[in-house]
């Protein structure tokens, strides 16, 4: 991990990024945990259109990430990071305007579109500081981190508002968090000058090396198939920690210990980062690695079965250190079987993947099958599957023996 930490303090912008995700993390959380409550108990809005407010934000996030990664590939990343970050800001500030169900659904549909420009834009941005370098993975963990840092303190200091001020000054000041971040990342467009990639591909004869799109990226890169099938696995796994889990933990154990296991989460996410995940990318079979990240998670889900406080909790140390595992481990695959001019899309293609596993999940979740009908069983039920899953995963991944990565269309050899 030094020699990560070295990579980061010698490469200009890119411990901007890193703060910079801290910040954003940090201020999305800040409001985040509170906005259901603020619309439905201090603007007055429905409960029905505060669920639809919700629907937009996550499909608009996930959904439209592919799209915001295309956008970032066409117009140059640090353009779409800005947009992404205004989009955000603005969205917070009509949030504390809102006096209706449809001012909600455009607030938060302008927030879900402000994170799908930013997150696969980011990803690229910090992708293209730290091109070619065998620490690629080390430095998405990094990035993981910073967010997770973010995500556990973001919420105790919104509570904090809450208890000083009235419950606006909290959205506001989240949307000027976001204003300030505009200048230092805009100037980010001298360290990441746009390559479009029509001029990315001057020269060359690959016919991968044209302008970016979904169908064409699958084509030129074979990899990306077992890639995005992979993040809809991981979405599957992940988001039942955001619905199944919290029905289980609270009819077991009450409502407060939900908080509980998401502190545990938070804090074990940095831990393993910043342990493990320098270590595990050392290890060159993705498949294997990120197979045995989903096994972890399935194990987590096996103890979840038991509903009392041990088991949940260990249950929830396994699954983060799948998710510590699988994650940064994705975002580095895709930085190495896709060049830079066409990166930012293929991140926006892994988004779209983990927001269909994670409607499967909440499908499943919310299914007669589902831990609220059949408590236990359910959470068996997805051990099994699970843990199929992260055997097909392994046996279907692409065997590319030792090909090296690649950077703006021509092989580079990772610095050692």
């Amino acid at each position: 991990m030094r020699e990560t930490f070295a990579l980061v303090r010698r490469t200009p912008g890119c411990l901007l990024l890193l703060f910079g995700n801290f910040m954003i993390t940090f201020g999305t959380n800040l409001v985040l945990p509170y906005l259901a409550v603020y619309l439905t108990t201090e603007q007055g809005i429905s409960a029905w259109a505060v669920g639809v407010a919700f629907t937009a934000k996550l499909w608009a996030q996930q959904g439209l990430m592919v799209f915001g990664g295309s956008i970032a590939d066409r117009v140059g990343i640090v353009r779409t990071i800005c947009l992404g970050l205004l989009l955000r800001a603005l969205s917070y500030v009509l949030i504390v305007t809102a006096s209706s169900g449809a001012t909600a659904v455009t607030a938060c549909g302008m927030l879900g579109l402000g994170s799908a420009l930013y997150i696969p834009a980011g990803k690229a941005a910090l992708s293209r500081l730290v091109d070619g370098r065998a620490e690629t993975t080390a430095i998405f963990a990094l990035r993981s981190t910073a967010n997770n840092v973010g995500t556990a303190v973001g919420p105790l200091a919104g509570g904090l508002l809450l208890l000083l001020s009235s419950p606006g000054i909290g959205f506001l000041a989240a949307s000027g968090l976001f204003f300030a971040l505009l200048w230092p990342f805009w100037h980010l467009r001298h360290r990441i000058p746009h390559t479009p990639p029509k001029a990315a591909a001057a020269g060359q004869t690959d016919a991968a090396q044209t302008k970016p799109g979904i169908v064409r990226t699958l084509r030129s890169y074979p990899q990306m198939i077992w890639i995005v099938a992979t993040a809809v696995v991981f979405g599957f796994c992940y988001v039942q920690i955001e619905y199944a889990m919290p029905i289980t933990t609270a009819a077991e154990q009450g409502q407060a210990f939900v908080g509980v296991l998401y502190t545990v989460n938070a804090v074990a996410v940095v831990a393993l980062q910043l342990t493990l995940s320098a270590r595990l990318s050392r290890i060159a079979n993705a498949a294997a690695v990120i197979a045995a990240g989903l096994g972890a998670m399935a194990m987590g889900f096996g103890l979840f079965s038991q509903g009392s406080i041990a088991f949940l909790t260990l249950g929830v140390l396994l699954f983060t250190m799948g998710e510590v595992i699988v994650d940064p481990r994705l975002d580095g695959e895709v930085a190495r079987a896709v060049p830079a001019a066409q990166r930012a899309t293929a991140f926006g293609m892994v988004g779209l993947g983990m927001a269909v596993g994670g409607t499967l999940a909440n499908a499943a979740a919310s299914s007669p099958l589902g831990p609220g009908q059949r408590g236990a069983t359910y959470w068996l039920l997805l051990l099994a599957a699970a843990a199929a899953l992260a055997l097909l995963t392994w046996t279907t991944a692409p065997r590319r023996g030792h090909r090296p990565a690649i950077r703006d269309g021509r092989r580079l050899t990772p610095h050692r």
